[in-house]
């Protein structure tokens, strides 16, 4: 099998990029034979200017696989928050996907396409009052490791 993340970072208005890719893609991994971990190590450097702390910056994340004609194929969604502390830090993202009726579940198994949101706003934004009508199944987590440095705000 094969995977890669599109990924989006999400900001409230007080928030500024002054640097880097808010968005972008890893590349596609082909793991050994027998392996269930997939490696990316895609690095990601942004600096934000903030002028409050209301909006802090979350990443959008969406695992794909390809298919033997190159197609994309939805693995799942997932959203975490960037921590707020400076220093090391080892997120445990989890990743879900829709689930489809027993019909379509059957066709996604012999023929690719698995059910996919219309609206993805539902996953981040509508997240509280949306996601819990929904019926989802895990697709595992991603594991990320993010270095946080902050410079003239101080840390309570």
């Amino acid at each position: 099998g094969n995977l890669f993340c599109q990924f989006q970072f999400e900001k409230g208005k007080h928030f500024e990029c002054v640097g880097g890719k808010e968005k972008g893609q890893t590349q596609v991994d082909y793991p050994q034979a027998g392996s269930k971990e997939f490696v990316w190590n895609h690095p990601i450097d942004l600096h934000y200017f903030m002028k409050s702390m209301q909006g802090w910056p979350s990443l959008k994340i969406e695992v794909w696989t390809l298919d033997n004609t190159g197609g994309k194929i939805l693995c799942g969604y997932g959203m975490t928050y960037v921590p707020r502390t400076p220093g090391s830090h080892e997120i445990k993202c989890p990743i879900w996907r829709p689930s489809g009726t027993p019909k379509e579940e059957v066709l996604a198994y012999f023929l690719g396409p698995r059910p996919q949101l219309v609206d993805k706003d539902v996953v981040f934004k509508k997240a509280a009052s949306e996601r819990c009508r929904l019926f989802t199944e895990t697709s595992g987590n991603i594991l990320l490791n993010v270095e946080i440095i902050t410079r003239g705000r101080r840390n309570k």
